[in-house]
């Protein structure tokens, strides 16, 4: 059986550049990386149709991040990751991880509608994409045209989306898998950073340890497919400090209880902390 449709059987959770994980570079009539100026005529009902013709087993940015406005969660810009360390990142791993970790950053900012931040996040998401050689316009996002998009949260959220998962769709197809697994990882430790770190006492904020619980079937995943990868040494290092989680993630089904919560909080927190330098 053909591999991309074996997984399209098994797996539920679908959106956009995984899948280049499982075939590397294999071609297809796909199409070319589209236009970032058509985002606009992308509606979310389309954009998420479009996320389940190919496989990532992960919640995209910005469900997370809309997770967390649902449950009132305040804004909180002093726990992401500062835009200056853009230029900072020396080998191709870090880019990677980190261009997944700003494009949660990017995400979150976006969600709750800080345009500064917008601005910041998608400077920095350009720097480390030109040194990664995507070809993927992220000028435009600095443009004078993207300034207009700040002023309407579901044309930025479409037109975000829509660059992000090309940046996927060109890593995992024309560049690097690993590169590929590495910016999503990224995107996963960055949402569970947040989500436990948005306040001192998150354990007692019954909204965000379910949002924690409900990540048990992304960690599960995520976890084959580091597996499936860990040939690499950064993604071997990765699923290793993971690792760690899974003893929890086991019994989550039966309650997540304090000492569990403060395992996935520390581990999360260690895991970014080395991602992040």
């Amino acid at each position: 059986m053909n591999l991309r449709n074996a997984l399209l059987n098994t797996l539920s959770l679908l959106t956009i550049a995984i899948v280049f994980v499982f075939t590397s570079c294999k071609s297809g009539n796909s199409g070319e990386v589209a236009d970032t100026l058509n985002a606009d005529s992308v509606d979310m009902a389309t954009l998420s149709q479009d996320v389940k013709d190919v496989v990532y087993p992960l919640p995209t940015p910005f469900e997370v991040t809309n997770m967390l406005t649902q449950i009132g969660a305040k804004y909180n810009s002093a726990i992401l990751n500062p835009t200056n360390k853009a230029e900072k990142y020396f080998t191709e791993s870090s880019k990677a991880i980190n261009l997944g970790i700003y494009g949660a950053d990017l995400a979150y900012a976006a969600t709750y509608e800080q345009k500064q931040d917008v601005k910041l996040y998608s400077k920095s998401l350009k720097t480390l994409v030109d040194e990664l050689g995507i070809n993927i316009d992220y000028s435009l996002m600095l443009s004078d045209e993207f300034k207009e998009k700040l002023n309407n949260k579901d044309t930025l959220v479409n037109y975000i989306s829509k660059t992000f998962y090309d940046t996927y769709q060109f890593l995992g197809k024309k560049s690097n898998p690993d590169l590929a697994l590495l910016m999503g990882s990224g995107v996963w430790v960055e949402l569970m950073y947040i989500a436990t770190n948005i306040s001192e006492d998150t354990y007692n904020y019954s909204g965000i340890v379910k949002l924690i619980t409900d990540q048990k079937d992304s960690y599960t995943k995520l976890m084959a497919l580091l597996a499936a990868r860990n040939s690499n040494a950064d993604i071997k290092a990765l699923e290793t400090q993971l690792s760690v989680l899974k003893p929890v993630f086991d019994k989550i089904d039966a309650g997540l209880s304090e000492g569990d919560y403060k395992i996935i909080l520390n581990t999360i927190k260690e895991v970014r902390k080395s991602l992040v330098l």
